[in-house]
């Protein structure tokens, strides 16, 4: 039984790895060729971070959400719990390396950002949830980096914020090009 679930649970990583290569592979939107670094920077709530990540030499990318304006909430990757941190010690963890690049997303519509944030913070803040990726999108026992956000912003938001198309899993290269046209990421800042 034990060797079954984890042959079983092995066999979804597989899968998931896979697909997250593919749909990394898709074409990313014009914002993200714009570079935006601006010293005067604010960080606000429900501001999507995006970070080739740690795990894999940034191969899956890794993304956090800003639940006010200079924490971000993140969980990073197998076993572990979500975490809270300085958005500087994020720029620090994540920014700092040679190859190492962060940029900021931010929708479009008022008031969006406050709401995924006021979300995410109350289902995952402090919470003893655990990192797995499922094909799940609606499950918060387990959960992933890019699901509290996809989550945050499609129940903490509008139904209408995130075109899920009938996505399982959804990849941080891919969390910018599924905003809806009304809920739209735009590129606010890039380092």
């Amino acid at each position: 039984m034990f060797v079954e679930l984890v042959l079983r649970r092995l066999n979804i990583f597989i899968i998931v790895g896979v697909i997250l290569f593919f749909v990394s592979l898709i074409p990313a939107t014009e914002t993200q060729n714009t570079r935006i670094h601006n010293k005067d920077f604010k960080l606000q709530p429900g501001d999507i971070i995006l970070t080739k990540g740690p795990v894999l030499f940034g191969f899956f990318g890794h993304s956090s959400i800003a639940i006010d304006h200079d924490t971000v909430l993140q969980i990073e990757g197998p076993g572990d719990k979500p975490i809270v941190e300085s958005f500087e010690s994020f720029k620090h963890r994540f920014g700092d390396g040679k190859n190492d690049w962060i940029k900021v997303y931010r929708s479009v519509k008022p008031g969006a950002g406050i709401k995924a944030a006021q979300w995410a913070k109350a289902h995952y803040k402090d919470s003893d949830k655990t990192y797995l990726v499922t094909l799940n999108l609606k499950s918060e026992n387990y959960t992933y980096c890019t699901k509290i956000i996809y989550q945050a912003y499609k129940y903490g938001v509008s139904d209408n914020a995130i075109n899920d198309q009938g996505l399982k899993i959804i990849s941080p290269y891919a969390l910018v090009d599924n905003f809806s046209k009304d809920y739209r990421l735009k590129l606010v800042y890039d380092y």
